[in-house]
């Protein structure tokens, strides 16, 4: 999987730590020169480190964004991190590079629970104390 500025994750956040939810979901859509429309979302996580419990968010940029589905949630909990299906990877032939989905619960990485998505690439924008001003 391919994350454009993932180092800003590893330089910030150094030792173990775990998603708790997702705060945060901004869903842009613009035309492009072609007047095509491209989406855009982004995912803001809680985290927390597990030693010193002190939390801090993430925000993570998805580019080209098709086929977001949300089902009806007050919240967002996550077990882990997104799922990614790289779709290169794979074999398949898509417009889309990556499939994004949360776990369905099960385990089995096919199934979503709260939010799927296509996206063509991926971006860390933002890594900060969580209640940072």
């Amino acid at each position: 999987m391919h994350l454009k500025n993932k180092e800003l994750i590893t330089q910030r956040l150094d030792g173990v730590w775990v998603y708790e939810r997702i705060v945060k979901i901004e869903y842009n859509v613009e035309n492009d020169v072609e007047d095509n429309y491209i989406g855009t979302l982004d995912l803001t996580f809680h985290i927390t480190f597990i030693e010193t419990k002190e939390p801090f968010k993430i925000r993570i940029r998805y580019y080209h964004v098709d086929d977001l589905t949300i089902r009806k949630a007050t919240t967002f909990p996550l077990s882990r991190d997104l799922i990614v299906h790289d779709m290169k990877e794979q074999g398949l032939v898509s417009s889309q590079r990556y499939h994004v989905h949360d776990d369905s619960g099960y385990g089995e990485n096919d199934g979503f629970e709260f939010i799927e998505f296509y996206c063509t690439s991926m971006e860390v924008i933002l890594v900060e104390e969580f209640y940072e001003i």
